[in-house]
């Protein structure tokens, strides 16, 4: 319906869902398609108390109290990019998602350089360069898919207990080989996390960004945890801005 682009009512309603959230401590799931704000209706659109800097206002608001988790399945331009960004994930549908605050179009117009749209907010891009998007998914099921894994690990509300389950035995045994004696030899930080965690419990989060660098929740006799771990196979597993990044903010949503 009109390719999901933004009216002034279409910010009322995305208001009080979020109003409603404040209110009643719920989660968000954010699933995303749409051309951005309609031109003609710009004038009611933004500005005053309930404009759309109000869903903006109200994300920062749930950020910590509440899980705010995005699919994006097609673009989210313009102002909407901002919704995802404020998300503590990001699901992106490669080869249809994008995000971006100018068009490809706009950017030749002002900077005069040419880059298709998969260059300047394709979905691989944001989850291999920028790290606004966190994980890739094939399609619009593998993505809710996603959601609903990364969703099983956090509480819906922040004064909640995680929830629990029922424990499994780890797929991996922990032997004295899985780190090599020698400080010189690289292995793969991924083998001892299966030694770690109950089997088929580990979700990684943002894989492809900054790869030196291992996060995701896993299970640990049934209690979800959360694991950030060097990998010596890349790069030594040596810190840089993007990891360090990385980290803090995989931290700041463990201790939300």
């Amino acid at each position: 319906v009109k390719a999901g682009s933004w009216g002034a009512r279409t910010v009322e309603k995305i208001v009080r869902m979020t109003d409603i959230a404040l209110r009643d401590n719920l989660p968000i799931f954010w699933l995303i398609d749409s051309a951005g704000a309609r031109i003609t209706d710009q004038v009611e659109l933004f500005p005053g108390r309930r404009g759309a800097g109000r869903i903006f206002y109200n994300q920062v608001r749930l950020s910590g109290k509440v899980p705010q988790i995005c699919c994006l399945f097609g673009p989210s331009a313009a102002g909407g990019a901002y919704i995802p960004a404020f998300c503590d994930i990001v699901i992106m549908v490669e080869g249809n998602a994008s995000m971006y605050l100018g068009s490809p179009r706009m950017a030749e117009m002002v900077i005069g350089e040419k880059a298709t749209l998969e260059e300047t907010g394709g979905a691989r891009m944001h989850c291999s360069v920028s790290g606004c998007g966190d994980n890739l998914a094939i399609d619009d099921e593998d993505a809710i898919d996603q959601a609903k894994a990364y969703f099983t690990y956090l509480p819906s509300y922040w004064r909640d207990q995680p929830p629990s389950y029922a424990p499994e035995p780890p797929a991996r045994e922990l032997t004295a080989n899985v780190v090599p004696a020698e400080e010189t030899m690289g292995y793969d930080m991924h083998t001892v996390i299966e030694c770690l965690v109950d089997a088929e419990s580990f979700f990684e989060v943002k894989p492809l960004f900054a790869p030196e660098l291992i996060i995701g929740f896993g299970l640990m006799d049934g209690s979800p945890v959360g694991f950030v771990a060097n990998n010596p196979m890349v790069k030594g597993g040596v810190l840089f801005t993007d990891t360090a990044d990385k980290a803090a903010r995989f931290i700041w949503n463990c201790d939300a």
